[in-house]
């Protein structure tokens, strides 16, 4: 994401990336003080070595003679593992004109042969000790850096070594061989066909007029396919030989181990590294012609809507990150923060002509400052659409920000920020090293989470409304702005004129029409209802101790689920179910809409938007869901907003809204989905797929959209309004928590309900198609196939068999990693899974989805199918089954030190599934135990020759048709 690291993780909603679809990992920048950091083209310094920011003093950190530096750090989650990251401090911008795409490309040599792992070995290796490849061992490419990653299974002597050994061989011991080369280019295609799409092309294209003038509007990191197609072992060699050098690379070690013990090994194992020849060459960065303007129209179907959007863009001079520039980062965040919160207010509004609205700001690369103004609309709509946001824009420069405004940003910030001290303690080491990584290659100092707050409070409690009005002002007057239309309009489609000038019409009015100030919405107050007036009594209180749990179960029925823990320090997570969800869903597609309208509706006398500014002082979240089986209020927040999350469920139930201008905006928005899913290979699928799978039952996947469109706000308040007004609860709460509080509050609030008995559900049953075959052609501009191949496997409730079951689709995946991906090319990510139903009795499906060129359905199908054949007949051996297990096991035992498996896989809904509170005394010990014939009984019962349903979605050729080349 390309924003401030520090003030980036605040408030997500406001920093949504223009550039997540482009870039192959994360990217962060940073906004210092005009000094050059860096000898040549090299960040050599740290960051922190001339600002008067403190460093995290939990970090140690040193430099080898070869220039090579290390960050070290202490860290306990999870328990028992390492992160380790080397970060190689060039990336796309690094490339020259014939080795665009090379960075990313040479991303995936480094896994195809080194000097210590031949070819085809580093992964089942990696295996062997207990990492899967993905989750534990895994790369980014972005514009300015690439970075490879370790998640180590333990933090012994020896396993810390070995890891320095694959980063020793990422550095410097590249084999490079011809035949790997060759073998991967169609990986890299496959990866550059599976992340094209509709919104990623918008961003791209967008990012190419908006940093217009400089390098990185030509540099998207997949590269270009000429290169991808002809680049030889002579071109990967000059690239890596100028870059993987020792003083453009810092190892990252984050975890639980022996921090004396882990700097002497990485001295022993890296300080040999040597430079393969004199520094690198500067490329020219270019600038941005601040005082230009631009209005950019994109004809994109496939998008299914139209996004609308300004763009204000301008140069920094790369800086030492300071206590002052970190002040001026944060008026721009605040800024964005606050016009953010107007437009989430503007869409609220009855007929208004935006559905979904997003303002972000933040510095890319070190060198391009950007403010952005995103808006979604139909097509038909853009012209009002466009005026609202050019008018918002224009209010905000005119009338300036309300203290009020500057009020609410300081409290969401300051909350966000205490939410992040204090679970400081909590955070995973891949996490942490992820954030060093991303600081360093900003330029940016690592400051501890209770320091950040401390700082930035004060920063926020001398801000001022003009403080934030003068950062507007420069920005309009230091920037290029571009405005752009993208999507399903079609400006100037009628009249026969330029969209372009179209455009510039609609938003130079809308500019020039004067405007009154902004008026905030009458703060409300919240909670208005009062607690319940009696406490129901405790019945009985049933201990589980051999999972550290208990429920308590009220006079009036309500149970009460709790396991205080210390995974996630301050932090409690809640889920609230009740009811029978999807399973008594009168009507197709009524649950998908009842969850989106409840959730833009807010409760009876505050709006969504009312509602959000009530809380906005609290860091905590909460979601209604229309589960598989149940509803439910699903939650987390600090132990403190505990009771507030319970007043927040009480209101929800007690006062519900739906709102009929939400039922409308929330219409649309799912029209706006069709729509896209319909027009490209990846949405057609989704759309299909899980019905299909189902033998058409009604209740999975996505309706017909003629039926879902015709349903009403009355059919949604008819099915929930008596669930919410008499719920069956059952309450399931883990964290930092005082259990006996916990039940207090829930008594306090839900102790007047009546005791409720749920109905029964009885849903249709579902069948698998075996043996069906279907095909779907879509027209787009994209050439891309999808198949998913299905077999029948069983129900969830014989939790041996579904384990084993997931052991077998792991089994399954590796062989399509090796067969499809590394020896066909013909794919870039291979999915296998098993899902068992919790509700249809005898229902699940272990599902093959992968991507690929048209051209390649049918073989891969075919593929896809004789591997599953070899499964079903001749099975897996024991070292196929063991490597295959030593990750999962690793993840299980990290799995069950989270609060997220004790609540959701253990506690919620156990009063209906007791067996649950006893899954958690056998997981290990049952995938510890599982033996080749159980898993080749499984695979000779349901991978049976003539089983299998298969799913094609495949485009078909248009006018339109974009090459895979296209930059």
């Amino acid at each position: 994401m390309p924003t401030n690291g520090k003030i980036g993780s605040w408030v997500r909603r406001v920093l949504v990336p223009l550039l997540l679809a482009l870039i192959l990992g994360g990217c962060v920048a940073d906004r210092p003080e005009p000094v050059n950091p860096a000898a040549g083209c090299l960040d050599r310094q740290w960051p922190w070595a001339a600002s008067d920011l403190s460093v995290d003093p939990a970090l140690r950190f040193g430099r080898l003679d070869n220039g090579l530096r290390y960050v070290l750090m202490g860290n306990h989650q999870p328990r028992g593992r390492v992160a380790l990251y080397l970060d190689v401090q060039a990336g796309s911008l690094n490339e020259e004109e014939n080795q665009r795409g090379l960075a990313h490309f040479l991303e995936h040599m480094l896994f195809n042969g080194t000097r210590h792992y031949p070819p085809g070995t580093l992964i089942d290796y990696f295996q062997s000790i207990g990492m899967s490849f993905g989750a534990d061992t895994n790369a980014h490419t972005s514009y300015n850096e690439t970075v490879y990653k370790l998640l180590l299974p333990a933090g012994d002597k020896k396993t810390v070594d070995e890891g320095l050994v694959v980063m020793d061989d990422w550095a410097r011991g590249a084999l490079l061989l011809p035949e790997e080369i060759e073998r991967e280019r169609g990986v890299i295609l496959a990866e550059k066909r599976s992340r094209d799409s509709a919104a990623a092309r918008v961003a791209r294209r967008r990012m190419a007029v908006e940093f217009a003038g400089t390098r990185v509007a030509s540099r998207y990191p997949i590269g270009l396919e000429r290169v991808i197609r002809s680049a030889d072992q002579t071109l990967f060699r000059r690239f890596y030989d100028q870059w993987y050098r020792p003083d453009n690379m810092v190892l990252i070690l984050v975890g639980d181990t022996d921090l004396d013990q882990a700097e002497a090994l990485i001295r022993n194992r890296l300080a040999p590294l040597a430079a393969a020849g004199p520094d690198p060459s500067c490329y020219d960065f270019g600038r941005i012609d601040e005082g230009s303007s631009e209005f950019l129209y994109l004809d994109e179907p496939d998008l299914g809507r139209t996004d609308l959007s300004l763009t204000m863009s301008w140069n920094v001079t790369p800086r030492v990150d300071t206590r002052a520039v970190e002040k001026e980062s944060l008026r721009e965040y605040v800024a964005a923060l606050i016009l953010d919160n107007r437009m989430q207010q503007l869409i609220g509004e009855p007929g208004a002509p935006l559905t979904e609205t997003q303002v972000y700001a933040g510095v890319f690369v070190r060198r391009l400052g950007y403010f952005t103004i995103v808006g979604r609309t139909d097509g038909d709509r853009w012209r009002q659409g466009l005026s609202r946001l050019a008018t918002a824009w224009h209010q905000i420069l005119t009338h300036g920000v309300e203290p009020a405004e500057l009020v609410r940003a300081r409290q969401q910030i300051i909350a966000d920020l205490k939410k992040k001290a204090e679970g400081a303690a909590s955070r995973s080491s891949d996490q942490v090293a992820a954030a060093i990584s991303r600081d360093l290659n900003n330029f940016d100092v690592t400051m501890a989470p209770a320091e950040q707050l401390a700082v930035y409070s004060r920063m926020l409690a001398t801000m001022t409304s003009g403080d934030i009005d003068r950062v507007l002002r420069r920005i309009r007057d230091h920037s290029r702005r571009v405005v752009t239309v993208a999507g399903t309009a079609r400006p100037g489609a009628t009249t026969g004129h330029d969209g372009r000038d179209v455009i510039r019409r609609v938003w130079q009015q809308a500019m020039a029409t004067p405007v009154a100030p902004w008026r905030p919405a009458a703060r409300a107050a919240f909670p208005y209802l009062s607690p319940a007036r009696d406490r129901a009594p405790v019945a009985k209180v049933v201990p589980h101790p051999a999972i550290g749990a208990a429920t308590t179960v009220l006079a009036n029925g309500i149970r009460i689920n709790i396991r205080r823990t210390d995974f996630e320090k301050g932090l409690v997570r809640l889920a609230v179910h009740f009811g029978g969800g999807m399973a008594s869903e009168p009507a197709p597609g009524l649950g998908r809409l009842a969850e989106a309208v409840v959730r833009e509706s807010g409760v009876g006398r505050l709006t969504r938007q009312q509602l959000a500014e009530a809380i906005s002082g609290h860091s905590l979240e909460l979601r209604f869901v229309v589960g598989e089986e149940s509803f439910s209020f699903a939650g987390q927040g600090l132990n403190t907003d505990l009771e507030l999350m319970l007043q927040l469920i009480q209101t929800m139930l007690e006062d519900p809204a739906f709102r009929e201008d939400a039922f409308i905006r929330v219409r649309q928005q799912f029209a706006q989905k069709y729509r896209a899913m319909e027009e490209s290979v990846d949405g057609r699928m989704e759309l299909v797929q899980d019905r299909f799978f189902a033998g058409g039952n009604p209740r999975y996947g996505w309706p017909d959209k003629d039926d879902f469109m015709g349903l009403t706000l009355d059919r949604v308040r008819d099915w929930l309004s008596p669930v919410l007004a008499r719920p069956d609860l059952e309450f399931s709460l883990v964290g930092d928590l005082d259990p006996d509080q916990a039940v207090d509050l829930v008594r306090r609030y839900f102790g007047d309900l009546p005791p409720v008995t749920r109905p029964a559900v009885h849903p249709a049953p579902v069948r698998f198609p075996a043996g069906k075959k279907k095909t779907i052609t879509v027209k787009t501009g994209v050439g891309k196939g999808m198949l998913a191949v299905g077999w029948g496997t069983a129900d969830f409730w014989d939790i041996a068999r579904t384990r084993r079951l997931s052991v077998l689709a792991a089994l399954f995946a590796d062989r399509l990693r090796k067969s499809i991906r590394e020896q066909l090319g013909a794919t870039y990510s291979p999915v296998v899974y098993n899902r068992s139903s919790r509700v249809d009795r005898g229902y699940g499906v272990l599902r093959c989805l992968l991507t690929v060129a048209p051209d390649m359905v049918e073989p891969v199908n075919r593929a896809v199918l004789a591997i599953a054949g070899q499964l079903s007949e001749k099975g897996v051996d024991d070292g196929e089954l063991r490597r295959v297990l030593a990750p999962i096991m690793t993840s299980i035992r990290d799995m069950q030190r989270t609060n997220r498996y004790w609540l959701d896989s253990v506690l919620a809904l156990s009063s209906r599934h007791p067996e649950q509170l006893d899954w958690p005394l056998t997981i290990v010990a049952d995938f510890g135990a599982m033996t080749r014939d159980e898993i080749n009984d499984l695979a000779r019962t349901y991978l049976r020759p003539g089983t299998a349903a298969l799913l094609n979605v495949v485009s078909q050729a248009t006018e339109n048709e974009r090459p895979l080349s296209a930059d």
